[in-house]
């Protein structure tokens, strides 16, 4: 037992020695960081540090239909400043070397740094889209610009510039209101109109992150962890570019809009607005003074007038009262009226557009001439409200559903409209006026694509729409819309009125013969919609101011035995559709079926 004693204490006698060796050599590795290298450390800490950064996702493409980009994105690089870094020391040198060397205003710079709300660690844009001259200068003396750092972005392109600007729509920088309700990041760059703002979800993606070493400056030394970014969806659109191109090239130095459908499916072919803009402007910010002369301009250049300008429909309205009157048996194809050019009804004569009248006109003939008097007639026959069922029903006084965003609605009046919304009754000779497409009505020149559509399609409800597929990798996701419906229209009433149609281009004294193509059989309708009210004998006044001119309307659809494009064509203040919107239908068309065909 003695001996085993001692051992224990031999041993604890030897742990004691290894415990106090352990200690001393804690307490030197402790002086000599603390005391030795105290200072070393001291300084490495205030320098360096860990930062974490959003890397943003790149933004989904935008393709037409045959897959040429649209909307593309180009690498940029974007000059930011964290605030936290800037001392009082570093402030005013980097104020001054930013006027120096990069042009930027310094009371500008200055109002951003003040009004940021944004916390002091959250990287604030200075400049976008450095240019090669700027990005060199700034690597190559980073000193002169503390708290600053280049990060590369993607930039979005467009590379048609104006072309289909309003279908395409542009981006801008996301807005506080935005940054407190959806999950974005300062400086995100998220749609504001057309494609880009109806496919905001689909397009953005999800952003990712780098975690950065940095030193005192701010200046990022080396990467420590990241995450990268998922790109957004790309889509294709329905749109034809070689297609668009033509309709913007006929409504140059016009202002109006041109929609091509294909009215057997709803796809938008073509969606020109004029005038238009270069939604490129805008990625980088557009100056306020540019901005104000956008918004402010008389001719409405942001304004996509094929879903947003209302207008009354004229003559082309005629189709729709025609059609009524056929469902209602209100008329039969051969029943005639006699036009002596005027309508008397309540004390005034409703006049024809032609003077010495047509004579006895059947229902065929009305529409083929645009005989006014046998509208007037037959809409008296009607009635307001059953003119508004028919023309409901046909896709005219409410949205389309196009999935693009701001679409007006238009108005189609009836009697209980009237008194809800003047207060007043409807009077008998209103529903003339709205006979001919004049009096309340308001449509689109898409409403009345889809109008036209809808008559010559068999009777098929169809809704437009732009997506044709949104592409993610691998995967594709075709656009569904909703099961085809048939609209409550007798077949041969649909039939009879195609044939009329066919009848107002083809026929020798058709309002729409400039919209004759050899060897392709069109169809169409024309119209010439009134400003200003007028006169009471009846003459035109060829001394009108511009904005008081008719607006020129041609609605137009081929081949009439399957048709495969529907046209609407409006000119602002153009005069008579015939003459002034028609030519522009048939060049459409023409260039559609021709490169249809010859593709096979």
């Amino acid at each position: 037992d003695g001996k085993e004693l001692v051992r224990l204490k031999r041993r604890s006698l030897y742990l004691r020695r290894v415990l106090l060796l352990l200690v001393l050599i804690l307490l030197a590795k402790a002086f000599y960081l603390q005391v030795v290298r105290g200072q070393y450390y001291e300084e490495r800490a205030k320098n360096i540090s860990l930062r974490k950064y959003q890397v943003r996702a790149p933004r989904g493409r935008i393709y037409d239909r045959k897959g040429r980009p649209l909307a593309i994105n180009r690498p940029s690089f974007n000059f930011y400043v964290v605030p936290g870094y800037l001392g009082k020391a570093e402030r005013p040198v980097l104020l001054e070397n930013l006027s120096k060397y990069l042009g930027l205003d310094r009371e500008k710079v200055e109002e951003k740094l003040a009004k940021n709300k944004r916390g002091r660690w959250t990287p604030l844009i200075l400049k976008r889209d450095l240019s090669q001259k700027e990005l060199a200068l700034v690597e190559e003396r980073d000193w002169l610009f503390p708290g600053t750092m280049v990060v590369a972005e993607g930039k979005r392109y467009y590379p048609h510039g104006s072309l289909a600007a309003h279908l395409l729509g542009y981006v801008g920088e996301v807005s506080e209101e935005e940054l407190r309700s959806d999950d974005y990041y300062p400086w995100d760059m998220v749609g504001r109109s057309g494609v880009e703002k109806e496919y905001e979800e689909v397009l953005r993606g999800i952003p990712g992150w780098e975690r950065w070493e940095v030193d005192a400056h701010g200046k990022r030394r080396e990467l420590k962890d990241s995450s990268r970014p998922v790109p957004g969806d790309d889509i294709y659109l329905t749109l034809d570019l070689e297609l668009q191109e033509v309709a913007e090239k006929l409504l140059e130095g016009k202002q109006g809009a041109i929609v091509a459908m294909d009215p057997r499916n709803g796809e938008i072919l073509a969606m020109a607005s004029s005038p238009g803009f270069d939604p490129n402007m805008f990625v980088k910010g557009i100056p306020p003074d540019e901005w104000k002369v956008l918004s402010q301009s008389k001719t409405h250049p942001l304004q996509n007038r094929c879903i947003q300008g209302l207008y009354p429909a004229g003559s082309v309205f005629k189709i729709v009262v025609a059609l009524a009157g056929l469902e209602e048996g209100k008329v039969r194809p051969k029943d005639e009226f006699f036009c002596g050019g005027g309508y008397p009804f309540g004390g005034r004569v409703y006049r024809c557009w032609k003077k010495g009248g047509h004579g006895h006109v059947d229902l065929r003939r009305a529409i083929v001439e645009s005989c006014d008097v046998y509208f007037y007639n037959l809409g008296h026959e009607l009635g307001v409200d059953t003119i508004h069922k028919y023309g409901a029903v046909l896709g005219l006084g409410d949205k389309t559903g196009i999935d693009l965003p701001h679409e007006k609605g238009g108005l189609l009046p009836c009697s209980s409209w009237k008194k809800k919304v003047l207060g007043e009754i409807w009077y008998p000779g209103e529903t003339l006026s709205l006979a001919i497409g004049q009096g309340y009505l308001q449509v689109t020149p898409l409403q009345l694509d889809l109008m036209l559509s809808r008559v010559v399609n068999g009777g098929w409800k169809i809704r437009p729409h732009v997506l044709l597929k949104v592409v993610k990798g691998e995967e594709e996701r075709s656009w569904k819309g909703e099961d085809r419906k048939r609209l409550p229209f007798k077949r041969w009433d649909l039939a009879f009125l195609k044939d009329a149609l066919e009848g107002v281009v083809e026929d020798p004294h058709g309002t729409g013969r400039a919209a004759r193509i050899p060897g392709i059989a069109v169809g169409g309708k024309t119209g010439t919609a009134q400003v200003v009210a007028m006169k009471e004998d009846g003459d035109e006044d060829e001394e009108l101011p511009p904005h008081w001119r008719e607006h020129a309307w041609f609605v137009a659809f081929a081949p009439v035995e399957d048709p495969r494009i529907a046209v609407a064509v409006l000119v602002e203040h153009g005069g008579h559709g015939g003459s002034t919107a028609a030519p522009l239908a048939r060049e459409m068309i023409k260039a559609y079926l021709q490169k249809e065909d010859s593709h096979g």
